[in-house]
Order: structure tokens, then sequence, then C-alpha cells
């Protein structure tokens, strides 16, 4: 990082926001950094990004079960703030890192930063597994759900149903989210702040009504 050679950088200084611009330039220049990275999401597309790859409406409602029916009501009074105290240290965490070092990129580039290329490459892959993997499980279960929905509207035998058209589904359901992403960060993105803004409601509702029920 010392040894780089430092990047010429414009003088922006027309406006509050150019200067700020300008100064992020000149702090990634000195780590030997070019600021590539289009600004064209603000601070809630990103949140709401977050929001859709935890899913914890997914989460917590596919999960609820199992503690509450193993454990009982401790398992959310004494666990869920214990699971949340812990969170939020690796969140300060990772903010404290992100903040000093102002870069961008995957579990990969931070593994190959502090352990070198070779954990970088086996991070990279692992990751990469990791999304196939999830994503391949979201989809079923969206299937799943969709067809056990309509199952129980139209009194339908689910169990009859062919298992190609399960297969036929999930393809279907994994072209379209290829599609949505190569049309552009702005379809993307407005998937997301929908999905950020369903989360929070929906959420916040099951939350007060655990409450007081």
């Amino acid at each position: 990082m010392s040894d780089s050679k430092p990047i010429n950088t414009p003088n922006i200084l027309n406006s509050n926001n150019d200067t700020v611009i300008s100064d992020d330039v000149k702090l990634l220049a000195k780590l030997g950094y070019k600021q590539e990275l289009l600004r064209r999401m603000n601070g809630f597309s990103n949140y709401a990004i977050s929001l859709s790859i935890i899913c914890i409406l997914a989460g917590g409602i596919t999960s609820f079960h199992v503690g509450y029916c193993s454990v009982g009501g401790a398992s959310i009074g004494f666990g869920w703030p214990i699971v949340c105290l812990f969170s939020f240290i690796v969140a300060a965490t990772m903010g404290q890192i992100a903040s000093a070092y102002p870069t961008a990129g995957g579990l990969y580039h931070w593994a190959s930063v502090l352990g070198g290329p070779r954990w970088g490459w086996i991070t990279g892959w692992y990751n990469l597994a990791g999304l196939v993997t999830v994503l391949a499980a979201i989809n079923v279960g969206l299937y799943q759900f969709i067809i056990g929905s309509l199952g129980s509207i139209f009194e339908l035998d689910i169990s009859a149903i062919p298992s190609w058209i399960q297969h036929v589904s999930v393809t279907a359901i994994t072209l379209s989210q290829a599609w949505l992403n190569y049309r552009g960060i702005r379809w993307t993105t407005m998937l997301t702040d929908f999905s950020g803004y369903w989360i929070l409601v929906v959420a916040s509702s099951l939350t007060i009504l655990l409450l007081i029920s």
C-alpha cells in the first residue's frame, strides 16, 4: 500500500458536494486506489439491499416455531436480545474497517488484503457456491409457497403435481431474476427499495402484534 504511486486527481471545488467527492478521491489516491464506483444508489437503497439479503421476514417466520416450540418464550425474551447484541458488535467492527479503508469489494477482496491472493481465491469460490445454493433454496421455497397457497385456495392435491413442473417453474423464476439484473441497476433498485419498505412495515407490524398479544 505504501509503495503505490499516487494517482492524479481532478481539482473539483465547485460546491460542497464536489469538495467531498474530491476529498474522497484524494483519500483513495493515498491508499493506492482510483475511484471507479458510480454513485447511483442512495443510502436507503443500499440499506434495502442488505434487508433483502438478510430477509428477516423469511428467516424469522420460518425459524420462529423452532425456537418457540423447543424452548418457549425464553428463546425470544432472552435469545433475541443476546443475538442482537452480538450482531451489533459485528456490525460495529465491520463499520470501523469500512470507514478506515473506503474501498469497494466483497469477501474475496478483504480475504486477499488480509491473507493473500490464495485466501482471496478460496473465499471467492466459497462465496459464489453459497450464493448459488441460497438462490436455489429461495426460489424453491418461493415455488412451494405459491403452490401451497394455490392448493389451499383451490383445494388441489399438491402431491399429485409432477416434479417437472417444479423444475420448469424454478428455472423460470431464476431466468426472470437474471433478466431483471440484466436490465440495469434502476430496475434492481426499484425492486429492492420496495422490498425494503415492505420488510420494515411487515416486520414492525408483526413485532407490535407479538408485544400486545
